[in-house]
Formats: structure tokens, sequence, C-alpha cells
């Protein structure tokens, strides 16, 4: 009787260390799915100009993942045009301006180079100045500028706001060499700057002007 019961616990044992066992097995071979790591949508440190270039994109449709245009960003003050793709700049070339340089432009014949988001309305070769990329000027943001203006009497009451700007090159380099803002309004590079820029550039092309 005691070899029979001896037996019996021996075999009990046996059968419950092979279910420890077993399980030992089973919790080994469960995967355990981490979570995928999220990638960033944009660089970890934005210059001030990069977080110009979101904002603008932000604003017009390009703030979620995927595809960006191309973005022009041109400072009056240094007279820089940097284009972008995305937020990544790809080169920076030398502009000149209206010839009253420093203010934004409120109305025809104010000689000013306007600021602001503007959108690309066409492109065309042009017999005198290379080529010109018109923008979108006079926008909603231009209109309600105009507006304000007059009635705080900073422009006459029969203005016009004014059009047809845009970028474009020049018929005179010597002008652009020196620095002079000789436009009426529009932004003017070197002939061959803007040749390299122009298949760049579509109705998605976003162009920020700003001041500083």
């Amino acid at each position: 009787m005691r070899n029979l019961v001896n037996c019996c616990v021996l075999g009990l044992l046996a059968l419950t260390l092979a279910g420890c066992g077993a399980g030992r097995v089973k919790l080994a071979d469960q995967t355990v799915k981490q979570p995928l790591p999220i990638l960033p949508a944009e660089p970890a440190y934005l210059t001030a100009e990069q977080q110009l270039v979101k904002q603008a994109l932000d604003q017009n449709g390009y703030g979620h993942r995927g595809p960006k245009p191309t973005v022009i960003v041109i400072h009056k003050k240094t007279r820089k045009l940097t284009v972008y793709r995305g937020l990544t700049p790809l080169k920076t070339y030398p502009v000149v301006l209206g010839r009253n340089p420093r203010a934004d432009k409120l109305r025809q014949g104010d000689l000013c180079t306007p600021e602001g988001v503007y959108r690309v309305v066409t492109k065309f070769e042009h017999p005198r100045w290379s080529k010109f990329i018109l923008l979108d000027y006079p926008n909603t943001q231009n209109w309600l500028k105009f507006s304000r203006a007059k009635r705080r009497g900073l422009i006459p009451y029969d203005a016009d706001i004014g059009g047809q700007i845009g970028i474009h090159g020049t018929d005179d380099p010597l002008k652009n060499l020196s620095g002079e803002n000789w436009t009426w309004g529009c932004i003017s590079m070197f002939n061959h700057h803007i040749e390299e820029i122009f298949p760049l550039v579509n109705e998605k092309t976003l162009i920020v002007i700003t001041k500083n």
C-alpha cells in the first residue's frame, strides 16, 4: 500500500512539474508587442524662419503629413529670398524691392512691396524681365488693410489698391548688383536666379513676405 501511495504522489508531482514547465514555455513563446515609435513630423528645433514657414503651411491646409509645397520667404529688411521645400531650406538669393521698401503696400502708386502670405496666380516668360511670377495681390488681408487705411485717412479716399505684383527678373542687372530698390512694388531677382526657382513654382506655392 505504501508503495502505491508513493507512486501516486510521485505521479501527481510529475504532472504538476510538467504543467508548470508547459506554462513557462507558453509564456516564453508569447510576443509582447511594443507600440511603434511616433516619428516626428518636423525637426525637433525650428529656426524663426522655419516657424514662419510652418505657420503659413498650417494656415493654408498643409499642416498634415504628406507632400509639402514650395514656400518662398522674402525678408524685406535683409533683401533675401529663400526657397523652401516644406520646412527644408534649399537656397537663398539676393533681391531688390519697391522704391519705398520699408512700408507695407496700401495702395497703387505708393511704390511699396506688400507684406503677408500670397499664392501664385500664374507664371510666364516676360519680354523685359525674363520671367514673371504673378502673386494674388490684393488678397483678403490686403483689402482689409486698404479699407482701414482709408477710414483712418492714411490714404486718399479715391485711392486704388493696385495689383500686378510679382517676382521677376531684371532688365538692368547693375541696379540689382548695386542693391538699388527700383521696382514699383515687385520683387526683382537676377535673371539666372529666377530661372533657377521658376521650375519649382506652381499654383500651390506659398509666398511669405515679411518686414524683418
